[in-house]
């Protein structure tokens, strides 16, 4: 008995998942690996389990980003999402999303310097956002560039959305945020 447990030990196998966000209802699970332990003789295995970065997808009209986030939790039914990322053509990509009740915000820097364009969400109207099961949604936003926050004018973008999945949330906002 003791031969087929070891044998048994030795054929186990790591399965590793990767997960994503997506539109739909949050389904992503901690990353987990199962291996055999140091001490194989005494048939006992060892798990650890891993929490996977958090995640998020913002779509512009036809164009997507997806971004390793960072989810800061503030006060009760609030919260900031930091993220990067990069575009189809490798330019940065970094993402402000603030789901304050009263004064919700999104914004999306995509390139530098001369290429730099930044997406924020529309002055007017109201953005609409839900927190349930650690996922943020903003289904819709009317995304704009070149705002101008005294005359109000700007350029229309398309409409988008947010998804912010935070598997993680820390106490404050990352260093490398602000540059």
């Amino acid at each position: 008995m003791r031969v087929s447990v070891v044998m048994l030990l030795g054929m186990v196998t790591v399965l590793a998942t990767t997960c994503s966000v997506t539109d739909e209802p949050n389904r992503a699970e901690p990353t987990s690996t199962t291996s055999p332990s140091a001490t194989a003789a005494t048939d006992s295995t060892s798990t650890t389990t891993t929490v996977p970065v958090s995640a998020g997808l913002i779509r512009i009209g036809p164009a997507s980003y997806d971004l390793d986030v960072t989810c800061i939790a503030p006060g009760a039914g609030e919260l900031l999402a930091v993220g990067v990322g990069r575009d189809v053509n490798d330019k940065p990509v970094e993402a402000f999303v603030q789901a304050f009740l009263g004064e919700p915000y999104v914004g999306l820097r995509v390139g530098t310097g001369q290429e730099e364009v930044l997406f924020e969400s529309r002055l007017e109207g109201v953005l609409e956002f839900s927190i349930a099961d650690d996922v943020l949604r903003f289904p819709e936003v009317d995304f704009v560039t070149d705002l101008d926050l005294v005359s109000g004018e700007f350029t229309p973008a398309g409409l988008g959305s947010v998804v912010i999945e935070c598997r993680a949330y820390e106490d404050e906002l990352p260093p490398t945020m602000f540059r």
